[in-house]
């Protein structure tokens, strides 16, 4: 019976081992679950977020390319519609057999006449096309830009709901909840967010500062820490993920701030990013550019064989070959090419809203004469060695007009080219910007030197009323342009990395509710002050028959928990995934894989271990709210502030440069309806989140 009492009293202590390991494994793992499936939900939405950015991206770039398709075909149509202003050329006049008054020009008339009326029926029913399409495109595009806005708002709403959502899935009985997102959750909630779209207003600085003062805590250079905490970065060059670049509407704003709070948030752009962002932009737009528009090319002309042979001559000792080699090409040459450009380079903010389309055509007729000299002379003497080697050759142009045109759709009649130096000279053949093909030689573009006298008559000849590049703007240019959209952009670091910032998410229940022997749930009643005699130090994984929270230690950290887990005993775990970029259906041309960018919508998201900077934050090793100044309180302040502030940024932002970029009576009509919708917009997605929270926070 001694034996029997003894083995039954071990093994009561034993089951209530076990039940108690048991029970704390299942509520652990029931915790672990919840928070790594609700913060890989919030980085799938944003992955979702930036993949929708990516498609509207795309089509403001397909709506962009329309325009410029327009603006060849006009520039096209017109260079043969006028030809008749370059059969006026002098030389034309001379008569072709003296003193017959029959010219050259008469003849040119002549052949030309069905060009001209090709070019008369394109031209106007295009030209009217231009003259309203780009306001079209810029008013689509500019909502487009909203959409992106409310969307990146309703992204932070839907983060929101599904984090409860989650949540309220993984509890054992949903009608008696018991898991909850702690203050220090949506504290990181709220730096994913600011981290993502406003970097520059994170206090790294702050943060930089506090792990100094604590490293002898670290094993491992706290700036690698650092850098695994805010996405590959050190504190002091923290960049935004996504940039929301806009030209730089002013004059007219919005009233977006009907909810009177103030965000804190510097509003502040980055002009220099700006810039970069339009530079990309642009190379974007030009490299979509289908055919027509990049490159209208055609010759037709005869070539002559090599009329010289070669010449040699074997003297003994003394070898010598000539070749000059001499052919003629005669024919007709038209070239021309649109492309999305300013007439200035993209210094300013002011630079940007210069961007447009503008399109050049020029065809002429004439004679290349090719030349090639080669002088070679061997001496050969137990060998034979070179003493004279030359060879050189190269092309003479003689073009005469036949016909040109160009035309330019901007934002302002200030921002265009005027004269021929404005686009370029004879013999500018490399940027690619006016035609031309690199592996063809007789495909040079709009600037050929064969072009070069057409070029120079389009500047001079007395009846273009001033030139054809620009002067005569009544003709030669449409200011219905409504300059580039606003739209989101990648980080420059984040283009390099493709790895998002991290997302992080705290989840918790309280150890009350953990049916364990030493809670009085089961009439077992614990001691919760024999866990911490030893000075506050805690056991992480020793639970004996009594279970305990670090939260109950008697020192900084375990006060600092109970408050920011709003629990005297919680039960606490951290949670972190990731976006990422990775395209596996292509490459680029050297084999590497594609460059992360918002116009490519092939963002995921996974999990990831969690920084530890984020652990030292949820543990008290490092305070939060000294990290981000002016930002404390409870979850639901925190979360109120959040989207308040966003979505007087955002969509505010938005809606400003809607309205900067519409022009009167329009603007001020809709200036009030648009404002009060994107108003309602983000009042009901902040309502609603902080009405659900009130009901939902412990």
């Amino acid at each position: 019976m001694l034996f029997g009492l003894l083995f039954l009293g071990v093994s009561v202590m034993a089951l209530l081992i076990l039940f108690n390991q048991g029970q704390l494994v299942k509520h652990r793992v029931q915790l672990e679950n919840a928070a790594d499936a609700a913060v890989y939900s919030q980085a799938k939405l944003a992955a979702r977020n930036q993949n929708f950015m990516a498609y509207t991206n795309r089509a403001m770039v397909a709506n962009e390319v329309s325009i410029g398709q327009m603006v060849a075909l006009l520039s096209w149509a017109k260079h043969y519609k006028n030809v008749s202003h370059f059969i006026s050329f002098p030389l034309y006049n001379i008569p072709i057999v003296p003193p017959s008054p029959v010219t050259y020009g008469n003849v040119l008339t002549a052949i030309t006449f069905p060009y001209k009326a090709l070019g008369t029926a394109v031209a106007v029913p295009t030209g009217k096309l231009v003259e309203y399409w780009p306001t079209v495109v810029s008013y689509f595009n500019t909502a487009v830009g909203v959409f992106q806005k409310v969307f990146a708002l309703s992204t932070l709403e839907a983060q929101v709901e599904i984090n409860l959502d989650i949540v309220e899935d993984h509890e054992t009985d949903p009608s008696k909840p018991e898991m909850y997102t702690p203050v220090v959750g949506w504290f990181f909630f709220t730096q994913n967010v600011l981290l993502t779209y406003f970097g520059e207003n994170f206090a790294t600085s702050k943060l930089q500062t506090l792990i100094d003062n604590t490293d002898e805590i670290f094993e491992t250079d706290t700036n690698d820490l650092v850098s695994d905490y805010l996405g590959g970065q050190q504190a002091g060059d923290l960049e935004n993920m996504i940039n929301d670049n806009s030209p730089g509407a002013s004059g007219k704003k919005a009233k977006n701030q009907s909810s009177g709070k103030d965000s804190n948030l510097n509003s502040d752009e980055d002009g220099d990013s700006a810039i970069e962002a339009y530079k990309r932009y642009a190379a974007i737009v030009n490299r979509n550019r289908e055919d027509f528009t990049k490159d209208r090319h055609w010759d037709f002309g005869v070539t002559t064989p090599d009329l010289i042979p070669k010449l040699s001559f074997d003297l003994g000792i003394l070898k010598i070959e000539l070749d000059l080699d001499l052919s003629f090409w005669t024919g007709v040459k038209n070239d021309g090419g649109a492309a999305y450009i300013a007439n200035t380079d993209l210094e300013t903010d002011s630079d940007i809203e210069k961007l447009g389309w503008a399109a050049i055509d020029v065809m002429s007729f004439g004679l290349e004469i090719y030349f090639n000299i080669l002088f070679k002379v061997e001496v050969c003497i137990f060998g034979c060695s070179t003493i004279v080697d030359l060879d050189f050759g190269g092309t003479i142009p003689i073009g005469l007009p036949l016909a040109g045109a160009t035309h330019q759709v901007v934002s302002d009649r200030l921002n265009t080219r005027k004269i021929l130096t404005d686009w370029g000279v004879p013999g500018d053949v490399d940027s690619g910007k006016w035609g031309g093909d690199e592996d063809d030689p007789f495909n040079e573009g709009a600037f050929d030197w064969f072009h070069t006298v057409a070029l120079g008559w389009g500047q001079i000849s007395p009846t273009t009323g001033g030139g054809i590049y620009g002067l005569n703007s009544a003709l030669d240019v449409t200011d219905s342009y409504g300059a580039p959209p606003s739209y989101y952009s990648l980080g420059d670091h984040f283009q390099e990395r493709g790895i998002s910032y991290e997302y992080i998410i705290a989840l918790t229940k309280s150890m009350s509710d953990v049916q364990t022997s030493d809670n009085d749930n089961i009439g077992v009643a614990g001691d919760p002050d024999l866990w911490d005699d030893g000075g506050g130090d805690v056991s992480h994984t020793n639970f004996d028959v009594q279970s305990h929270s670090r939260a109950e230690a008697n020192d900084f950290a375990g006060g600092y928990q109970r408050v920011i887990w709003n629990d005297d005993r919680p039960m606490m775990t951290v949670s972190s995934a990731e976006t990422y970029f990775a395209n596996p259906m292509q490459s680029n041309d050297d084999g590497s894989p594609e460059t992360a960018s918002l116009f490519s919508p092939f963002w995921d998201a996974r999990l990831r271990e969690p920084s530890a900077i984020g652990l030292l934050i949820a543990t008290g090793e490092i305070d939060w709210e000294e990290i981000f100044e002016g930002l404390s309180g409870s979850a639901l302040s925190i979360v109120e502030w959040l989207l308040n502030a966003v979505g007087d940024r955002v969509v505010g932002s938005g809606v400003d440069y809607a309205l900067a970029q519409m022009e009167s009576p329009f603007d001020d009509l809709l200036e009030d309806p648009l404002t009060d919708a994107a108003n309602e917009v983000k009042d009901v997605a902040v309502d609603a989140v902080v009405s659900e929270l009130e009901a939902y926070l412990p």
